[in-house]
């Protein structure tokens, strides 16, 4: 019998990103302003990229899932309210410190997530960037 590795984390979004959203909706909500639209028109804009980027951050800050691990038995997921749920990784990529996981829970689907530096601790990234790296752990059922 072969034994698979095991690796457990709390999942929280990451703070750098969630910046980085927020510089992008302030660039989007000043550049109406620098550009040849009436003020009307440029004060809709910027009211739009406020919302959008406000809307992104909040759904971006609030996951669905807060605790992620793999076992013997495949992925799970653990929800807020502590239910945990089978999943199935279906993509992940490594984008220098960050790695992306795309996590399918039902046929409709799916939790994506980025851990990286400011929401996981190093040894347990080093961890999870080995278990991706097994052939095995990425292939689909």
């Amino acid at each position: 019998m072969k034994s698979a590795p095991t690796i457990a984390f709390d999942y929280r979004p990451s703070r750098w990103i969630t910046g980085a959203i927020a510089l992008m909706m302030l660039a989007a909500a000043g550049a109406p302003w620098m550009s040849a639209l009436p003020a009307n028109a440029a004060l809709l804009v910027t009211t739009l990229a406020f919302v959008l980027g406000v809307s992104a951050i909040r759904v971006f800050s609030r996951p669905p899932f807060v605790r992620i691990a793999f076992r013997d038995s495949g992925w799970s997921l653990v929800d807020r309210g502590g239910v945990e749920r089978e999943a199935i990784l279906d993509a992940h990529a490594r984008l220098g410190p960050l790695v992306s996981l795309g996590l399918r829970y039902s046929p409709a689907s799916h939790f994506r997530m980025v851990v990286g530096p400011d929401n996981l601790d190093a040894p347990t990234r080093r961890r999870l960037i080995l278990l991706l790296s097994r052939a095995e752990i990425v292939q689909k059922p």
